[in-house]
């Protein structure tokens, strides 16, 4: 059995797909006892369109300081978008 996360994609909508990962990974770390568990730890293939692309390697992209780790837990992204919506999805008039 091979397991799939797909991250839909909707500009700065990819908040609400951030918070839903949030509640899983938080979730999963329960069912563990482990903080640690990332959503990385569970799915075999993680894929993302758009906006969700970009939280696909959010939460997939190495660690620099430890490469099995990922970058980003769950709970970072809505932050990160938070932050940098403007810059990521400017508004043109």
């Amino acid at each position: 059995m091979i397991t799939i996360l797909s991250i839909d994609g909707g500009g700065i909508r990819g908040i609400i797909p951030a918070a839903i990962l949030d509640f899983l990974e938080s979730k999963l770390q329960e069912l563990d006892e482990d903080k640690d568990v990332r959503l990385v730890d569970y799915f075999d293939v993680i894929a993302g369109t758009s906006t969700g692309g970009l939280v696909t390697a959010m939460i997939t992209s190495p660690d620099k300081n430890d490469e099995k780790r990922p970058l980003y837990a769950a709970k970072e992204i809505r932050n990160f978008y938070l932050e940098h919506c403007p810059m990521i999805f400017p508004q043109t008039w």
